[in-house]
């Protein structure tokens, strides 16, 4: 519209107008336009900003919202791998528990089964011993027997020198005193071949008897016969045991 208006007051000047005026209104017609265009390019600068600024808002919201996104997903791995870290000790823990109690079960059978070995060891000490001294008092019963035998024997022998004796005192009845001697020297020699007989082998009849059978007590074995016998050789007990008697 200024414009028009312009070109309309040039109008109405005379042709025959100062050159000058011409020239000065081309000028300022050129720097009117010369500031609209400006202005133009100023609006349009303007625009061209709102826009890359609504565009920065845009892509700052979606930055925004990337960065919350991939916060949470970090939150949600950092939980899993905590609860798998929390499930892989309480495994281990378990396995460890597991680990020791067999070893401390291991350890106990070891040990009880030790103990019985023990048990085991010194109720055959006990037997043994219970053994030796059954063993022991047969063979003081054994040799009580044979202390009385031998006391029986020098009983004897004592009975027999007080006959010798008073067989020599001065006396009446002297023919009496020797035919009783003679009876008891007879005796006496009688006894002592019955229990020369009664000291040989009955098995053997050689070597002299040094084993007494048990239970009947019977010395009639020597050491080489005995181990063959089943029996005693005098009553036929059924030989239970034997002891070698020492002289």
């Amino acid at each position: 519209m200024a414009i028009q208006q312009l070109y309309s007051e040039n109008l109405e000047f005379p042709s025959n107008g100062d050159e000058d005026f011409i020239e000065n209104s081309c000028g300022s017609n050129l720097f009117f336009l010369n500031t609209q265009q400006q202005q133009f390019m100023q609006l349009q600068n303007f625009s061209q900003k709102n826009q890359n600024f609504s565009l920065d808002n845009s892509f700052s919201l979606s930055l925004v919202n990337e960065i919350e996104k991939q916060k949470l997903e970090i939150d949600q791995f950092v939980t899993l791998q905590n609860d798998r870290l929390r499930l892989a000790l309480q495994e281990l823990r378990k396995q460890q528990i597991s680990y020791f109690l067999k070893k401390s079960e291991l350890k106990t059978q070891f040990l009880l089964q030790r103990k019985d070995e023990e048990i085991a060891k010194a109720v055959n000490k006990a037997m043994e011993l219970e053994n030796l001294v059954r063993r022991m008092e047969t063979e003081n019963q054994t040799w009580q027997r044979v202390a009385k035998e031998k006391e029986a024997m020098v009983m004897s022998l004592k009975n027999t020198i007080e006959h010798l004796r008073e067989s020599h005192l001065p006396n009446n009845n002297v023919a009496e005193d020797a035919e009783s001697c003679c009876d008891i020297i007879e005796y006496e020699e009688e006894d002592g071949e019955r229990r020369m007989r009664n000291m040989v082998c009955q098995r053997c009849n050689y070597r002299n008897s040094s084993v007494i059978i048990l239970p009947c007590r019977h010395l009639c074995s020597c050491k080489d016969c005995h181990a063959f016998l089943k029996s005693c050789p005098v009553c036929r007990t059924a030989k239970k045991a034997s002891i070698e008697a020492l002289f």
